[in-house]
């Protein structure tokens, strides 16, 4: 690690920080996150500029220094433009953080192919292309973090959810497998595995009267009998991940799903 990233341990100062997804849910505490400890960060939306726009407005508001960004990460040469336009407008990004992603059934007897594509799309090969185009400007710096964004369904699935868990599955194996290449370049590249969070993506689930079996499955079966993570403690883990305080990680996955990849309980 050089001597300006060891000057910035603990503290995100001077360091310019990609999130993709970062204008709703877990990107969006990251985001807020990064900033606090001192990052210029570029928050992404997939489409809607004032919804992150909406983000680094909060941001600022706190006294950070953020810059909204929008990109389809389905898209490499979109993906690759995104990096382009941050760099010419903050500097290369030396931390990014793969936050965008979908999530929904796809029950083996209603498989569309349609949707199938857009989970793969998105969640995989978003992260992929995301990695390709930041990871060059790293090595040339000589260090750098990426953080994937995976879930806890690609450890332990659940039914109805296997495209999904698939390519959840596939980012951790990539994650671990791109941290070969990178490793001995001075990047990590790790992932976060979270279970069920709080994000906007399940509300439904949490709140709709329509859902109150599930939600009481969901308790009934997480060990910690804390059905619901709030995003920011996820947050908390990707800056650890990127601050130099734990700079042994690479390749790993860390799972902070109330313990519900621990095993079965009854």
């Amino acid at each position: 690690m050089t001597a300006r990233a060891l000057d910035t341990i603990g503290r995100l100062d001077r360091r310019v920080a990609l999130v993709t997804g970062g204008s709703s849910g877990i990107g969006q505490a990251i985001s807020t996150r990064l900033a606090a400890a001192g990052a210029t960060v570029a928050v992404v939306a997939s489409a809607s500029r004032p919804k992150a726009q909406g983000v680094t407005n909060i941001i600022r508001a706190g006294g950070g220094i953020a810059h909204a960004f929008i990109a389809d990460v389905a898209d490499p040469n979109d993906v690759r433009r995104l990096v382009d336009e941050v760099g010419s407008t903050l500097g290369p990004p030396s931390i990014a953080i793969n936050s965008a992603g979908v999530w929904f059934e796809t029950p083996l007897a209603e498989l569309d192919d349609a949707r199938v594509d857009q989970l793969v799309d998105v969640n995989l090969k978003g992260t992929i292309s995301v990695t390709a185009a930041v990871s060059p400007h790293m090595v040339d710096a000589g260090f750098g973090s990426i953080v994937n964004i995976a879930s806890a369904a690609g450890i332990l699935p659940s039914p109805r959810y296997s495209v999904y868990a698939a390519t959840k599955a596939a980012v951790i194996m990539f994650t671990k497998a791109a941290a070969l290449e990178l490793a001995p370049l001075g990047v990590a590249i790790n992932a976060i595995a979270p279970g069920n969070t709080t994000t906007p993506m399940n509300e439904q689930i949490r709140t709709h009267s329509d859902h109150a079996a599930r939600r009481d499955w969901i308790e009934h079966t997480t060990p910690s009998r804390r059905a619901f993570t709030p995003p920011d403690e996820i947050a908390n883990v990707a800056l650890m991940l990127v601050d130099g305080r734990a700079r042994g990680f690479h390749g790993a996955t860390l799972a902070i799903d109330e313990g519900r990849t621990a095993g079965v309980i009854s």
